[in-house]
């Protein structure tokens, strides 16, 4: 059956028809009274006032507009519609198949319709960005479902649910640190199995909470099935019957269904964590938590995506339609900025008007970065393929907006030359000006490097010689001088080689005195060489058993809280052992990423700000840069696993140096260090281990130029970290 488009009809004489299988009911809305349209077939929901309704009751199929109109007025007086609102409610009535000619059957609701976006629309159900696939039965699992979790949605195990909600939140407040240390696994690519499924599992869990929240207040869900995101799998479930409900709470009650319970079961296992008897359990509880309770409030609960924030806030603050109100609002503004006519605007209160149009520029903007975003993950992970399926997936989401957007210049240019003018010239103007905001103009950011507060290196005392330690002459803040001595190391087989080898050299003196005596030139000169040999074995071994009782190489405090507790370890050669210093001997270390340690470069030998985490500025001096990245760690501190900022992974099991979980873990990226001089006071003045950011100038890039880096900085660190 052919459609023609509602904008070429000349409806002044026309008389329309209501379809057949529409139902109304009557709503109070920011106390108005409005009426629901529901196409029961397709799902589908509409509003409209009071004053349309009137008129919509009087589309008999054997009234005209116009008459319609009259007698709308006698019963309404001036609230009526006028013709030309009649006019644009009858063509909105056509376009959405809510009306329709006597001379034309009925709109079929069984039978998919085409359009004049019907290929798109057809091939946009493949987009990979986000792919929807209904599942057969899922309304009868739906069933078997709510016999078990409605009990779930009482009052009471609501209030005692939110109480736990609450506790669990407290709980892990005060044990932070030792939940954050387990983050560093995250970046691990075998754990990446488990946050899948645990995601999978969750996310079904979440949908089902929706559709047995509905079906208790009184609902239906109509379908459910699974939406791939990139790939990525998510449940949903169809719960616009919803909108049936006159309670605002109630619908409010169904979106927020779904994140009650992931809350729920990420409160309990905050609880379990706490008591978990082995780390893989405790492991396994910490990914149910960041997926169950993190991710639900970044994703589920964002108000600019069509998900459970969403209709939430539409709900609250009473604007049903709150992303086409929104999306006409910009449109409308839009409008008015390339051709100056100002459209009749909606009646949405004082302030929900510029909110609304504030909420539609903020959701197109979002959309604009996850799409854009989606398409370099999509290149980065996928390579070639990722560039295809990435290309389809932006062509296929761009081509409905680039239709419309032509279809309105060529309505335009039918207007004539002279009336395009200025619309062609603001709109190619505003193009041009977004292109070069994103993609060309460079935007100036501070460059904050985390940085920790460590004593000089000079400061710090190392072992000479490997060896026990037997005796500690020292603790933790005494004040010793320079040659003092601090411990005593033990080492038996360097003392018995070192005495082994005093005794040969003591041998050989004798034969030297023999064969001098004898006059025998050739064992005395042989005698000689082989003394000189011992000598030069002898110098080092010596310095070594000198150096198994440490000394102070300075005059300072000592600074080592756990030297009492050594008694007894083995130190390696060159091993720190503990810290001699004065309060002024501290410097700065910064940790500098790759893509912006070019820039710091140029503020070597000058003046920096350093903020601590209070927020105080501080002054140092960038004295340099070193030449070459390293994925050490200046600091533990600095780890993220120990409420630091950097992310870690950890060193490959053949590193001589992963002994301890803390030594054992590398940066995910290598990083340049910076070294910053701190004057007197100031090195007084902060303690040291002390995690600061050091801002190292300004570093420009375009938004573009960001966002790819940003995406190979992850892919990167996903190849590091596999």
């Amino acid at each position: 059956m052919m459609h023609r488009d509602p904008n070429t009809l000349d409806l002044s004489q026309q008389k329309l028809c209501l379809a057949s299988d529409l139902k109304f009911w009557p709503i109070h809305q920011r106390g108005e009274l409005v009426y629901r349209i529901e196409i029961p077939k397709l799902h589908k929901f509409f509003r409209v006032g009071y004053e349309e309704y009137v008129l919509l009751s009087l589309l008999d199929g054997k009234t005209t507009l116009p008459q319609a109109c009259g007698l709308a007025a006698a019963k309404l007086g001036k609230r009526a519609p006028t013709t030309s609102d009649a006019t644009t409610i009858a063509r909105w009535l056509i376009a959405n198949e809510l009306a329709h000619l006597p001379s034309v059957p009925s709109p079929s609701r069984t039978v998919k319709r085409s359009s004049d976006h019907g290929v798109l629309k057809s091939l946009g159900k493949w987009n990979p960005f986000w792919i929807k696939v209904p599942l057969a039965g899922s309304t009868l699992i739906i069933d078997r479902a709510s016999r078990f979790m409605s009990a779930l949605f009482c009052r009471a195990a609501t209030l005692v649910g939110v109480l736990l909600i609450a506790a669990a939140m407290v709980v892990l407040a005060s044990h932070w640190a030792e939940f954050s240390a387990s983050s560093a696994a995250l970046y691990l690519p075998g754990n990446w199995f488990g946050i899948l499924v645990a995601w999978v599992v969750l996310k079904v869990v979440h949908e089902f909470a929706h559709a047995v929240a509905c079906r208790r207040l009184g609902g239906e869900v109509y379908e459910a099935g699974m939406v791939f995101v990139l790939l990525a799998p998510l449940a949903y479930v169809d719960v616009s019957s919803c909108w049936r409900m006159n309670s605002r709470w109630a619908r409010i009650a169904v979106a927020s269904a779904g994140m009650y319970v992931e809350l729920l079961i990420a409160a309990i296992a905050v609880f379990a964590w706490l008591a978990a008897p082995s780390d893989a359990a405790r492991f396994l509880l910490f990914q149910v938590i960041v997926t169950a309770g993190v991710s639900t409030l970044l994703f589920n609960a964002n108000v600019l995506m069509r998900f459970d924030g969403y209709f939430i806030l539409a709900d609250l603050i009473d604007v049903p339609n709150l992303a086409a109100e929104g999306s006409a609002s910009v449109r409308r503004s839009l409008a008015w900025i390339l051709t100056g006519k100002d459209s009749n605007q909606p009646t949405l209160g004082s302030w929900r008007q510029p909110f609304v149009l504030f909420y539609g520029i903020a959701a197109i903007l979002w959309r604009v970065v996850v799409c854009t975003t989606l398409f370099m993950a999509a290149s980065a992970m996928f390579s070639g393929a990722g560039i295809v399926i990435a290309m389809l997936g932006m062509g296929l989401w761009l081509g409905p907006p680039i239709k419309v957007i032509v279809d309105a210049i060529r309505r335009q240019l039918a207007d004539g030359v002279f009336a395009s003018l200025r619309p062609l010239l603001i709109g190619t103007g505003l193009l041009v000006a977004i292109g070069w905001l994103v993609i060309v103009c460079p935007v100036p950011t501070s460059i904050g490097a985390p940085a920790v507060v460590q004593f000089l290196p000079e400061t710090v005392v190392r072992a000479q010689a490997a060896g026990f330690v037997r005796v500690i002459h020292v603790g933790d803040g005494e004040n010793v001088k320079q040659g003092q001595v601090l411990l005593d190391l033990e080492n038996h087989q360097l003392t018995n080689r070192l005495a082994s080898m005093e005794l040969t050299r003591q041998q050989n003196e004798i034969r030297l005195r023999q064969a001098t005596e004898e006059h025998d030139s050739a064992s005395e000169q042989l005698i000689r060489r082989n003394q000189i040999s011992l000598d030069e074995q002898l110098m080092p071994l010596r310095r070594q058993v000198a150096a198994l009782k440490v000394l102070a190489p300075r005059s300072g405090r000592v600074i080592a809280p756990m030297l009492s507790q050594r008694i007894g370890d083995y130190t390696e050669e060159g091993e720190s052992m503990l810290i001699v210093a004065a309060d002024t001997d501290k410097e700065i270390v910064a940790v500098i990423g790759q893509e912006v340690v070019e820039d710091s470069r140029s503020y070597l030998g000058q003046q920096i700000r350093i903020l601590d985490a209070g927020g105080q500025s501080l002054r140092g001096r960038l004295e340099r840069i070193e030449p070459r990245a390293t994925d050490r760690l200046p600091s533990p501190a600095m780890a993220v696993t120990e409420g630091g900022s950097l992310a870690v992974r950890r060193a490959d099991f053949g590193d001589n140096d992963a002994k301890e979980d803390v030594a054992s873990m590398r940066l995910i990226e290598p990083a340049f260090r910076g070294r910053v001089s701190l004057h007197g006071k100031t090195a007084m003045e902060i303690p040291a281990g002390t995690r600061v950011t050091a801002l190292l100038g300004y570093h420009a890039e375009s938004l573009a130029s960001r966002w790819k880096n940003r995406i190979r900085e992850l892919w990167f660190q996903v190849q590091r970290a596999n």
